[in-house]
């Protein structure tokens, strides 16, 4: 099937949803057990009563470990190496207030900037002061844990808080959860498995009836696309992000892209409208292309995503770059994109547009 337009705009995410990232680990066949990846999850397994590994330390298995629990007769959490895991209450109890005592019209837009501000400050003060909201992280995890867990061990990875994703734990469940002996956390690496469960470098073993490997994600850029500019296939490696919507030498295409530190959606928006404001201009000036254009030799970039987890690394190769100064910085900042995506001049000597001759009779 072939589609034609005018203009091409992505909404496909930068997730693989077809393959997650999953190790080859020796002995994977003698297991006797059942053998799970998150993105496939079988309709019919019953874990109940039964010990469960889950392999991962990230968000999948924070979330799968509190719930498989609950049912279970024991959940481990075997992780190569800790996250960061932060408590915090499933209910917004300022947002239910708001909501009991004022409008919608007005309460909504209040909620909205209430939660965009207390992300933004807390990432913003995680870069700044990282050792400071280390040491909060892990006391809450020791008040939560009780003296007899070894939270140096299990809980204080050796990254700075926000160099990768923080992990939720709403309402603590995972805390309570190994706090009250349904589930424990261990910290090791695979040698391979058995057919009884796992053995670790260490020697030590782990029973299993159901293993989970949370092992990770993978990425996909442009849902698989290949582009091709004039009959050449594009790089998107040495591409550089234009105000985090296009691309440079990428002519009328733009791309949905979120935040790694608050709401994916919130950006999404931002960008959506930025394409309408765009198409609208074009539309209006009769205006038939549109391309970012860098001509800084000089300009330094960096990595598109400014994040050390292994899934942005192992697809490092394929993503575009940012550069550091504008337009091609992006920004993990949704007052400054704001301003960025919905005030910014749209002919500012980056982005050029040109009309296509008329045909001749």
């Amino acid at each position: 099937m072939r589609f034609a337009c005018r203009f091409l705009f992505f909404c496909s995410g930068y997730y693989n949803y077809e393959h997650g990232h999953e190790p080859q680990w020796p002995g994977r066949e003698d297991f006797r057990g059942r053998i799970v990846h998150p993105q496939h999850w079988p309709a019919d397994l019953d874990y109940r009563r039964k010990k469960v590994v889950v392999i991962g330390s990230g968000a999948t298995a924070v979330t799968l470990v509190p719930d498989m629990a609950a049912t279970a007769a024991h959940v481990t959490m075997l992780q190569r190496s800790p996250s960061y895991i932060i408590a915090l209450p499933s209910r917004d109890r300022i947002g239910a207030l708001l909501r009991r005592w004022l409008p919608s019209r007005l309460s909504h837009p209040l909620i909205r900037w209430k939660n965009v501000s207390l992300a933004s400050a807390f990432y913003q003060f995680s870069r700044r002061r990282p050792a400071t909201v280390r040491r909060m992280i892990l006391r809450q995890a020791r008040q939560l844990l009780g003296p007899g867990f070894d939270v140096q061990r299990h809980l204080a990875p050796s990254y700075k808080p926000w160099d990768q994703r923080l992990c939720i734990a709403p309402d603590a469940d995972i805390f309570k959860a190994v706090r009250g002996g349904k589930a424990s956390i261990v910290t090791g690496q695979i040698e391979c498995f058995t057919a009884a469960g796992l053995r670790l470098v260490s020697g030590e073993e782990i029973a299993a009836d159901v293993i989970v490997t949370a092992t990770g994600l993978q990425l996909k850029v442009l849902g698989g696309a290949t582009l091709t500019v004039d009959g050449t296939v594009v790089d998107m490696a040495k591409c550089i992000v234009y105000r985090g919507a296009m691309f440079s030498g990428v002519p009328n295409m733009a791309v949905a892209s979120g935040y790694t530190n608050a709401s994916w959606t919130l950006k999404c928006e931002l960008v959506a409208r930025y394409v309408c404001r765009l198409l609208n201009e074009m539309a209006v000036r009769k205006l038939d292309v549109c391309v970012p254009v860098n001509e800084d030799a000089e300009l330094p970039t960096q990595a598109f995503l400014d994040l050390s987890s292994g899934y942005v690394q192992r697809s490092a190769d394929l993503l575009a770059r940012q550069g550091l100064r504008r337009p091609w910085r992006m920004y993990q900042n949704y007052l400054l994109d704001l301003l960025t995506l919905k005030f910014s001049p749209l002919r500012d000597g980056v982005l050029r547009f040109s009309a296509k001759p008329a045909p001749r009779d």
